[in-house]
């Protein structure tokens, strides 16, 4: 069976499963170069078309995702829906994205959301988006299946990972979908149950995403830099400022329900911040905001292991795009595992939505776990040969082939030489994991300047990440657990070592890392890379950033890895087998 799962909005995604394997899984931004793209994901659609050679008529099944409602149950609702794009506040907040709604039908749906929760009009949106699949694609109603946002969140990371024969406890939290922020499910048997959920107007991803536009940094964007900013504060300066502005704002509810209270709705929360905010310093509302979501998302995640008594824990959700957070959620005594969704913000949902209309369709044991998420563009050495001769690149640069491209890379690094590495399938999401990446030698704070100011041109405070062998993980990390981290979605302390091999690959203000560790299996020529540097210096770990300019999403397609090494102090870029440096052209 083809299934073709669609994440429409904020993150447009697009994803195919065949038989039960995830094929590939694409963003919008990959095509149109803006980051976090909302346009209606034609162009993603088409791509995965096109790459599996399937015509739209042999697609099965088609889930859309975060749309829990069919058109025609609409009619049922109460009006006391969640205020997406439609409720001032947040319309504000989208316009700060400078995002382009016109082409999207579903944003006609969103934005009748605020006159009275208009169940007709909503279905009226609705309608037009059938209409729409119906139209371009031959997609049938009958083919449709609307999946609940948080119902994809929760089967995300239930079928991705091995469950290893346990029953596992699953909580999502984000900003909002179809009317919820939080959810607790449990997975037991292969069987997914809800346990509880939390409204939208008690949401924690709310709070962060506003103050983080109060900082003066995007929302549904910035947050990370938020994050990074946190741990420079002082504790006895951020405290004050937790306890005068965000300690008695929301809480865990003590009648074993497992949902959130707060004093107001907290799409509100920007209005509450000019209030009580003025004069307090920017590091200091960061780090109590962090604060304030660690201290109660770690009550939420122990009342939940209690409640349930599963100790193993999965996550999905934006608010888990936050590494500081699932560091101390793998760190609890009550946690014995835990599975960190990768790039888990809403992209991640296809991957929910495809696995719930496989199941749904009694399919679900022929679904196959996934070892790796290198689901996106890849290119041949004769597509990168050609590519190299239109651009006349061999007259601009020094271009060579290097059959071992791999040792080429790594004795670059060895000798502090920057080099963008473009090979392999794209990896999916918002992080690099080696085929779209910047590459440098760990080991020393020049590193960091250099990639940061020449190249990246982020905020000073920000990290890098190590990516790291798995037979050296130990040598860096405080992993008592023995805890899996291949797609830089948690973080860990560190050993001593660290600071020797991996200084430029840590934050400067507490010594974590957000690491990946490479296995063969997943990644052998990245992981070649690395063993090869590892051969030259003794280090088991290359500092790994995102393939791209600031503020642009990672580089997927030739054309992407050429602008961006042409509007960069980048220094080298391997192509497949092709190193172009900046170097005088060969004379």
């Amino acid at each position: 069976m083809n299934i073709l799962a669609l994440q429409l909005g904020h993150s447009a995604t697009v994803l195919l499963m065949q038989d039960g394997q995830v094929r590939h899984a694409v963003s919008q931004e990959k095509f149109d170069n803006i980051k976090n793209s909302a346009s209606f994901p034609h162009d993603a659609i088409e791509w995965i078309l096109a790459k599996n050679h399937l015509r739209a008529d042999q697609i099965d099944k088609v889930a859309l995702c975060g749309l829990g409602v069919h058109p025609h149950q609409l009619e049922t609702l109460s009006g006391d829906t969640a205020p997406t794009a439609g409720d001032s506040t947040l319309k504000r907040t989208f316009a700060t994205l400078d995002l382009k709604y016109s082409d999207n039908p579903l944003f006609q749906l969103i934005n009748s959301r605020k006159q009275a929760g208009n169940a007709r009009v909503q279905a009226v949106g609705r309608e037009k988006l059938l209409a729409l699949l119906l139209e371009r694609y031959g997609f049938a109603e009958n083919q449709i299946t609307f999946v609940e946002h948080h119902l994809c969140h929760a089967y995300s990371p239930a079928y991705f990972f091995d469950r290893e024969g346990k029953d596992w406890l699953i909580l999502s939290m984000d900003g909002s979908g179809d009317r919820d922020f939080a959810a607790v499910d449990t997975l037991k048997n292969s069987k997914i149950e809800s346990v509880s959920r939390t409204p939208w107007k008690h949401s924690l991803g709310y709070v962060y995403s506003l103050t983080t536009r109060f900082l003066g940094m995007k929302p549904l964007e910035h947050e990370y830099k938020v994050m990074g900013l946190a741990a420079y504060a002082k504790p006895d300066y951020y405290r004050k400022t937790y306890e005068k502005i965000f300690q008695d704002v929301a809480w865990l509810k003590d009648d074993g329900s497992l949902q959130f209270g707060s004093k107001f709705p907290l799409n509100r929360f920007d209005h509450y911040l000019r209030d009580v905010c003025v004069g307090e310093r920017f590091d200091n509302i960061a780090a109590a905001l962090q604060h304030f979501l660690e201290t109660l998302v770690l009550q939420w995640v122990r009342a939940s292991v209690a409640a349930t008594g599963i100790p193993n824990v999965m996550t999905s959700g934006g608010v888990f795009m936050n590494v500081k957070l699932n560091k101390l959620i793998q760190e609890l005594p009550e946690v014995e595992a835990t599975r960190f969704m990768p790039s888990c913000g809403d992209e991640s949902n296809p991957f929910g939505g495809a696995f719930y209309v496989a199941e749904q369709n009694g399919l679900a044991s022929t679904i196959r776990p996934l070892d790796n998420i290198y689901l996106g563009h890849s290119f041949t050495n004769e597509d990168v040969a050609a590519f190299i001769k239109t651009h006349c690149l061999d007259q601009k640069y020094c271009v060579r082939h290097y059959p071992d491209i791999e040792s080429e890379i790594a004795a670059l690094l060895a000798d502090f030489e920057v080099v963008a590495r473009v090979a392999g399938p794209a990896e999916f999401g918002a992080r690099s994991l080696g085929n779209r990446a910047i590459l440098a030698n760990p080991s020393d704070m020049k590193s960091f300047y250099t990639v940061n100011d020449q190249i990246k041109a982020r905020d000073f405070w920000m990290p890098f990440a190590p990516s790291l062998l798995d037979t050296d993980a130990d040598r860096y990390l405080i992993n008592p657990k023995h805890e899996a981290a291949p797609y830089m979605i948690t973080a860990f302390d560190t050993k001593p070592l660290a600071y020797d091999h991996l200084r430029a690959a840590m934050h400067q203000g507490d010594h974590s890392v957000r690491p990946q560790i490479v296995t063969e299996k997943a990644n052998s020529r990245y992981y070649k890379v690395i063993q090869g540097f590892k051969e030259r210096t003794g280090i088991g770990g290359v500092m790994n950033t995102s393939y791209n300019l600031h503020g642009y999403p990672l580089a997927a397609t030739l054309e992407q890895a050429l602008f961006t090494f042409e509007n960069s102090g980048l220094p080298n870029l391997a192509l497949e087998n092709y190193m172009i440096s900046k170097r005088a052209a060969a004379s």
